[in-house]
């Protein structure tokens, strides 16, 4: 019986050439993870350090998370130490992709007396430590450093937090130098007209930002007819500028790859009223950009809603008009707005991304049966 000897040196070459491959590009994986761990786990090195020279320890309410590059930070039950340590180590990050600062507690005013770090330590337990001007205004000074260094922050969200006046002024100037951010968030912490209307007066140049959201920021028909309706215009004009650059270039031009803001979220600012969004929805008839307006417990009335149904009759590019939980609106008006938008997205593919709650059956018109 003859034995094929060369056959079985072919197989033991090619196995051992594949275990050597094996371990080549386990070693690559192992190496670009500890690679990609260590330059994501930079603000937590920083933060522990940090923690050691003020003398306190690391608090669970400080999270980093290596799978999105996030930073979260629920400043509830932190005290001054937990804010000056982290605080210190957000300033110095220029890598993470997402920052969110969280409060739950709601506070009703701005406790001013403690304006310096020896007096919140000293403060009452009743007055929490992100309730202070100290750590207020720390907040924001370290936010504008993340946006004037990074070349990375994608997202933004500051959540209930009570700024003061000049604390809003250091945010807004970061916002304006930052040429990275595409999503922002100051949802509840009730900035109020005046600083929206400087908030709107960057962001109108802006056309990295995607998506705002100035949820219960205490606004009112002022902060949208003057500020809002404007940067939505004169992004309008720059949009169309470009489009018609496009078509001249490429004979056909895509709205959907335009920069500039694309969602729009309003909720919970029970001052804009009818009146406030008159003017934005007339706006919104031929827009081809904005795919999101959200308005739930604005205020509105039949009226409003009527507002919105004209609108969504004539722009079909219009993918989301949330203006549900506005309780003196009739449910045949939220209705037929809902009946509506079913039509509009009914063969839109894309329309996922925007957290839409799906349109149910009952909203369907059912054709006739012949």
């Amino acid at each position: 019986m003859l034995v094929d000897y060369s056959s079985k040196s072919n197989d033991s070459r090619m196995s051992s050439r594949l275990s050597e491959k094996r371990k080549t590009s386990l070693s690559t994986i192992r190496s670009n993870e500890s690679l990609g761990s260590s330059l994501k786990h930079e603000f937590r090195l920083v933060y522990t350090a940090l923690c050691g020279k003020y003398k306190t320890c690391p608090v669970p309410w400080v999270k980093c998370n290596v799978k999105t590059n996030s930073i979260e930070i629920l400043g509830d039950r932190m005290k001054g130490n937990d804010w000056r340590a982290a605080m210190e180590a957000l300033s110095t990050d220029n890598s993470t992709h997402h920052v969110r600062i969280k409060n739950k507690r709601y506070t009703d005013q701005l406790a001013r007396n403690y304006e310096k770090f020896s007096s919140v330590v000293e403060a009452p337990k009743n007055i929490p430590a992100v309730s202070t001007l100290y750590v207020v205004q720390l907040i924001s000074t370290s936010v504008y450093e993340v946006m004037i260094n990074t070349s990375a922050l994608v997202c933004l969200e500051l959540e209930n937090v009570l700024f003061d006046e000049q604390s809003l002024d250091i945010l807004i100037s970061g916002i304006d130098i930052n040429q990275t951010l595409q999503h922002l968030s100051l949802a509840y912490c009730r900035i109020g007209d005046d600083a929206c209307l400087s908030l709107c007066r960057v962001l109108r140049d802006k056309p990295n930002i995607r998506s705002l959201d100035l949820s219960g920021c205490s606004l009112s028909s002022e902060s949208v007819n003057f500020g809002l309706l404007d940067m939505i215009k004169k992004q309008q004009v720059k949009r169309h500028e470009e489009c018609w650059a496009h078509s001249l270039r490429y004979r056909t031009a895509n709205p959907d790859i335009m920069h500039g803001l694309r969602r729009l979220t309003l909720n919970d600012n029970t001052s804009i009223g009818d009146y406030g969004v008159a003017d934005l929805f007339e706006s919104l008839k031929d827009d081809l950009y904005v795919k999101a307006v959200d308005v739930q417990n604005c205020g509105l009335t039949d009226r409003g809603a009527q507002f919105a149904l004209s609108t969504l009759m004539i722009n079909d590019s219009l993918v989301v008009l949330d203006v549900r939980k506005n309780a003196t609106m009739s449910s045949a008006m939220l209705e037929a707005i809902m009946t509506r938008l079913y039509q509009n997205n009914i063969n839109k593919t894309n329309t996922n991304q925007w957290n839409w709650t799906k349109l149910g059956r009952e909203n369907k018109i059912e054709s006739p049966r012949t």
